[in-house]
């Protein structure tokens, strides 16, 4: 008897005491969600200084524990006598405490479901839990900013497509922790006149969705979709559902996701949820397990349940998703129970929502940047006009990339050079050699060029001349050759004046001339050369070789706004690579100076980097 009594422990699980003047015991388990617990203690019981905030109380109803709980709070009652209520909550809460702070990134692939799990766990300041069992292995990837560490290890199985439930255990420390496939066997059953006291159906269409629009992390334009990983649809649907109640459409907005497979898959998850009617079954019972010890009595969170109500033509196969019990002490066999085609509600996939939505506030987006690159440059067809762009890792969308490019003409420049130092140069030797010419030429000289002075007056006739050469008449004459040696004896008298008709005379010349041998010697003084400004103009081209990371994109029409997007190097998904320089190169086809502008648009996210 006594081991059904609550038992209070400190924070190191140490017991502190047994409850046994504690009434009212009751809980709630609901499936895959944070179980409580609640008793009270009358007012004045001295044991109640022992139920101070946080400390442990572990739970049983009967022989059988329920489980660990916590205590969060008390309150004051007083009817016929003063009680004090204490409320409890799982253990599990302890996960509550620590975080995930700023930024974390974990999964996809090569990184398994229980790795996720892990890493999770390990943000722990203290280590209560570890994992136990883990039946998944979907390799998503996941984000988590500022997340306590019970939603982060929550939201991984969110976005399966498949049930899941998590299971724990606290008889052990650490405490195991374990995500389990659900079992699809049969463990209990409910029926009229054995264990069923009263049943109510409730079936609620009016949030049903059968086609779902995700969008993940962004904003505007640059918001993830699931296009990409969905046959370019930006939604899944059912169709069966849209035959019997039509298309029924909502947009699912979580920014945790910042990849297209996961977004996807929680999509998928939520549209096997809201696609069709909640149909809930309140189940008023009686706990033969707690009674007779009957173990397919026993009904238990995530129990596969089999219904069945002959009175009301009832018979159905589900799942148990909530156990609750009101008191423990007073009425041990009164259990209350939910049974549902979901394993979560409409008002949980609500609350949910409106939690992220909390979540997204402090969730960081990023921004939208527009980028415009200018440069200048002189090239031709051997050397390119040549822009780096670096494409940041923080870049999770490129939207555009456009190149704009005009042609102008080549530009020269001129400069001074260096002022030089004076110096001799000495020429080779040359001359020291004779070069003779001689010719024999014919010379006629009209006589009109010998006239002398004293040609009479008005007179132009050669016949008129009266001249003596420049000889006194009666000088003595002889004939010489050429060495000017006398002919013979031969001489005559110079009569004195005479005249000439119309005569020519030739003339024979003959010479030699000799140049000694030499050198030439010249002297370059110290000097500078002045600077003249000026910019000189040459070559336009007329076209260009335009290349993207080295390979030449196709000729453009127009070179105002060409896109080069697709023409930037890809990772093996796709993307543009990340974390790298990319070039763009221009070719004109003669020199030319080429003006080129970039313009670049992207989507960042808000994270990394420091605070400078």
């Amino acid at each position: 008897m006594r081991a059904s009594i609550p038992q209070v422990f400190d924070k190191n699980m140490a017991r502190l005491a047994f409850l046994e003047n504690s009434a009212a015991v009751c809980y709630e388990l609901p499936l895959n969600a944070l179980w409580t617990a609640g008793f009270s203690l009358p007012a004045d019981d001295p044991k109640n200084e022992y139920c101070q905030p946080h400390h442990y109380v572990e739970i049983f109803d009967g022989e059988q524990r329920i489980d660990l709980f916590r205590i969060i709070g008390e309150d004051l009652e007083r009817s016929t006598e003063a009680r004090t209520v204490y409320s409890c909550e799982h253990v599990l809460a302890t996960l509550l405490n620590d975080v995930m702070f700023q930024y974390h990134q974990i999964g996809g692939t090569g990184i398994r479901t229980a790795e996720v799990l892990n890493y999770i766990l390990n943000f722990q300041t203290t280590p209560h839990w570890v994992l136990s069992q883990c039946d998944f292995d979907r390799r998503f990837e996941y984000n988590f900013e500022n997340s306590n560490l019970l939603a982060a290890l929550f939201a991984v199985p969110n976005c399966f497509d498949v049930e899941y439930q998590w299971e724990w255990d606290t008889t052990v420390y650490p405490w195991l922790l374990s995500l389990k496939a659900p079992n699809e066997n049969l463990q209990a059953e409910i029926r009229y006149r054995k264990n069923l006291l009263s049943i109510k159906k409730t079936t609620d269409a009016s949030k049903i969705v059968n086609r779902i629009y995700a969008l993940g992390y962004g904003e505007g334009v640059n918001q993830l979709t699931i296009s990409s990983v969905n046959n370019g649809l930006p939604y899944v649907e059912d169709k069966g559902s849209q035959q019997s109640y039509g298309v029924l459409s909502s947009v699912l907005v979580d920014c945790r996701f910042e990849h297209a497979e996961t977004l996807k898959g929680y999509a998928q998850q939520r549209l096997e949820q809201l696609s069709k009617p909640y149909v809930t079954y309140d189940v008023q019972g009686i706990d033969r397990f707690r009674l007779d010890n009957d173990e397919y009595g026993r009904l238990w969170p995530g129990y596969l349940t089999r219904v069945v109500d002959e009175a009301d033509g009832i018979t159905l196969r589900t799942r148990i998703v909530n156990v609750s019990k009101s008191d423990l002490r007073a009425d041990p066999g009164d259990i209350q129970l939910t049974l549902a085609n979901k394993d979560q509600d409409i008002s949980g996939s609500i609350s949910d929502l409106q939690n992220r939505a909390i979540i997204n506030e402090t969730y960081a987006q990023g921004a939208t940047n527009l980028m415009i690159q200018n440069f200048a440059d002189d090239a031709d067809a051997e050397h390119p006009a040549k822009l780096l762009v670096w494409v940041p890792d923080s870049a999770v969308r490129i939207n555009k990339m456009v190149l704009s490019v005009n042609y102008e003409p080549f530009r020269g420049y001129s400069k001074a050079i260096k002022a030089a130092k004076s110096s001799s140069q000495t020429s080779s030797s040359g001359g020291g050699g004779t070069s003779g010419a001689s010719s024999s030429s014919s010379t006629t000289s009209s006589a009109t060029d010998l006239l002398p002075q004293n040609m009479a007056p008005g007179s132009d006739n050669i016949e008129d001349a009266v001249h003596n050469h420049g000889i006194p008449k009666g000088s003595r004459l002889a004939l010489v050759d050429s060495n000017n040696n006398i002919i013979g004896n031969v001489g005559f008298v110079w009569s004195g004046a005479h005249k000439h008709g119309a005569h020519d005379h030739t003339v024979n010349l003959q010479h030699t001339h000799t140049v000694p041998s030499h050198t030439h010697s010249v002297t370059i003084p110290e000097h500078t050369h002045e600077m003249e400004f000026g910019i000189y103009e040459g070559e336009t081209a007329t076209s260009a070789t335009v290349k993207v990371d080295g390979a030449s994109i196709p000729t453009p029409q127009d070179w105002n706004e060409i896109d080069i997007i697709n023409y930037l190097a890809k990772d093996d998904r796709g993307k543009i690579t990340r974390n790298t320089w990319h070039t763009v190169e221009i070719l004109p086809n003669k020199q030319s100076r080429i003006v080129a502008a970039l313009f670049t648009q992207l989507f960042t996210s808000s994270r990394g980097g420091g605070d400078y």
